[in-house]
């Protein structure tokens, strides 16, 4: 029955009230039972009588948390009875003293209004921290409460930010908070879990530009980066967080960080790349905490789940623009080499006066901005034509039609989000798939009303998909999603992680899979293609490692044959091609992921593991496949489920996949 039928409710409630008083006081101590819980029952509805229904809850769970008890005890009689109703309040005396918590209980809730009301408003973290969270917390207080805390997607970076939120205001009583982000969308999600996780009287559904607080003693405010990296001194304030943090070390936004303040927390799921690094440490501190997906699945904060790995060709007319726009770019790498000597060496300021491959070019385009008005046409054609060829494999209409076919199955059960390069092909797919099945989309060209609107009807829903570019990479939670489909290339480990988090997310009876899409040409530039596809499956190789799991291709007895010998005969070529370029330089280079080094790989491996490793491999007879290259690496770790060894493909490859090779290579680079 409705609560809201009146009388009908409340004469159905007491008569259940006095049947359940009746088996619990034979079960108790008759009169005093029945005594004690009328106090309760009398003064529970007194002290809640203010407030609405959520602060009632919130309330219930800081005197519970003061009391030393799990908030969740709260939750799980509101899921049961109307909160403050008189079944309400027996399920919770019941269960308090059960607890042996009953009095001290009781005694915090016989407060004033004015009393009560400061309890409410005080920012409380309302759930437990996990172990990982509170070591996280306790190193940034130790650390004079500056450094960054990089923490594996979906491990809960956003609570150890906010947990700091109630340590500082209870020493202090007073405190203002500016948070930093680079999205709108991630603000949002800021200022609803700050007001959700803290206990803090606000509207959720407000916009993220509205500040939440209590009274005029706790001030939290949410701002872009954008919009303070203009004149970051006029945002002082007192405890500063930046999210998402590796976006503050573009030269771009590194003013936001100047923010003055007292206290300052950066947070990221993975920081990479050394110049990132040391300007983020400038700014913000050390990395005082660190916490990867292997030491999440370690402890149980992220379950288990399958990777699919999906891989297909380009059609015909892409194959043919691939192939014309590659021998472009050779005739015009060419062209430039043989008549603009003077202009790489005037650019590179004398580093080298040709371009030994691609990545080179890439690579200085990249430092040259400050130097635009000397770059030759010709360069910026090559860059175009680049963008250009990078557009076909991203826009892959198999690719995209394999992925949407896909969707049209799972999504009528279950929640899958998929991940789109960019606008248009995140429209094409949302077009492709209405009708078939639940579908959504978010992306910036749609109003902000628009994209919230359709995240909080993906959230609301039992199944369907949520399609999104790049915006959905960081911060934005969809807590019940179980697939994830990839379509986009991930340039960097991030947002692969970033990708993943929004689908693992730690419930009961939830196995997350991942699908991830790779499009194949078959007109290579030798070495950067061969380059960039192989490290595609070197950091799916590292995930498989990292976390214990296995990754495999998807429906594989259904590719036809030739298919499969073209995609072995590919792959063989880009080995032969990365182990000429590594006998000649001694390292592996690309625009794409920076530089590998033999040497850095040997030395992630540990010493006992190392000793072990070339035992095994002294014993190994023949070339050594993929999978079999992870279960050498296992048991050299004892047969651990989870072993870090970053590019440990990488270490395979240039060893030609010969046992004797690996065992030189280990020898010679070790320490």
């Amino acid at each position: 029955m409705d609560t809201r039928e009146g009388n009908n409710y409340s004469l159905l409630e007491n008569f259940v009230l006095n049947a359940s008083l009746e088996i619990l006081g034979k079960r108790s101590h008759g009169e005093k039972f029945y005594h004690e819980f009328s106090i309760f029952r009398r003064e529970t509805i007194y002290a809640l009588y203010p407030f609405l229904e959520e602060q009632k809850i919130n309330l219930l769970k800081k005197i519970a948390i003061e009391s030393g008890l799990d908030s969740e005890k709260i939750d799980e009689v509101s899921r049961m009875f109307c909160t403050g109703s008189s079944l309400f309040s027996l399920e919770l005396y019941v269960q308090l003293n059960e607890l042996k918590k009953f009095y001290e209980f009781f005694d915090k809730l016989l407060q004033s209004d004015e009393k009560l009301a400061n309890i409410l408003g005080e920012p409380k973290i309302l759930i437990d921290l996990w172990g990982h969270q509170k070591e996280a917390l306790q190193l940034w207080f130790q650390n004079g409460g500056k450094g960054i805390v990089e923490m594996a997607t979906a491990t809960g970076k956003t609570i150890v930010g906010l947990a700091a939120i109630q340590v500082l205001y209870k020493n202090r009583k007073k405190l203002n908070v500016l948070v930093l982000a680079h999205s709108k969308a991630i603000l949002r999600q800021w200022r609803k879990e700050a007001i959700s996780k803290l206990g803090l009287i606000a509207d959720p559904n407000d916009n993220y530009n509205t500040s939440i607080g209590y009274g005029n003693k706790l001030r939290i405010e949410f701002n872009t980066m954008q919009t303070v990296y203009k004149n970051p001194w006029g945002y002082e304030t007192d405890y500063l967080i930046v999210d998402e943090v590796h976006h503050g070390a573009g030269k771009e936004f590194r003013n936001a960080l100047n923010v003055p303040c007292k206290w300052k927390m950066g947070l990221s799921a993975t920081i990479e790349g050394g110049e990132r690094e040391s300007v983020l440490d400038q700014y913000l501190g050390k990395t005082v905490y660190e916490f990867n997906l292997e030491k999440a699945r370690e402890k149980g904060i992220i379950p288990e789940f399958k990777l699919y790995i999906h891989k297909d060709f380009l059609d015909v007319k892409e194959s043919v623009d691939f192939y014309l726009i590659t021998e472009k770019i050779v005739n015009l790498l060419n062209f430039i080499n043989s008549t603009q000597k003077e202009e790489i060496k005037l650019i590179s300021n004398g580093k080298f006066s040709s371009f030994e491959n691609l990545s080179d070019f890439v690579h200085l385009m990249a430092n040259s901005r400050s130097k635009s008005d000397q770059i030759p046409a010709e360069w910026n054609s090559l860059s175009t034509l680049l963008f250009r060829r990078r557009i076909i494999i991203h826009r892959s209409s198999p690719k995209i039609e394999s992925a949407i076919n896909l969707a049209k199955v799972v999504a009528r059960n279950k929640k899958c989000v998929m991940f789109t390069m960019d606008i248009e092909t995140c429209e094409k797919i949302y077009d492709s798939l209405s009708g078939y099945v639940n579908t959504y989309h978010v992306h910036s060209n749609l109003k902000e009303h628009q994209n919230n609107e359709e995240l909080d009807k993906f959230k609301k829903c039992s199944n369907g998909v949520l399609i999104a570019p790049k915006m959905l990479d960081e911060g934005i939670d969809i807590p019940d999603a179980e697939i994830g489909i990839n379509v986009s290339s991930s340039k960097t480990k991030l947002q692969l992680v970033q990708r993943m988090g929004r689908i693992l997310r730690n419930k009961p009876g939830k196995k997350p899979v991942f699908h991830h899409f790779v499009a194949l040409p078959q007109s290579f530039i030798d070495p950067e293609d061969s380059f960039n596809y192989l490290n595609d499956l070197v950091w799916i190789q590292d995930i498989t490692l990292k976390m214990g799991i296995t990754s495999e291709i998807y429906d594989a007895d259904t590719i036809a044959p030739e298919d499969v010998k073209t995609i072995q005969e590919l792959e063989k070529r880009s080995e032969e091609v990365v182990c000429r370029y590594h006998a000649k330089y001694d390292k592996i280079t690309s625009n794409e992921f920076g530089t590998i080094r033999i040497k850095s790989i040997v030395d992630s491996i540990e010493q006992e593991a190392k000793v072990k490793l070339i035992t095994l491999l002294d014993n190994w007879d023949g070339y050594i496949s993929d999978e079999q290259w992870i279960q050498i690496l296992k048991a050299s770790y004892d047969d651990e489920s989870m072993v870090s060894i970053p590019n440990h493909l990488w270490l395979l490859i240039i060893a030609e996949r010969k046992p004797e090779n690996i065992v030189n290579l280990l020898q010679k680079y070790d320490n």
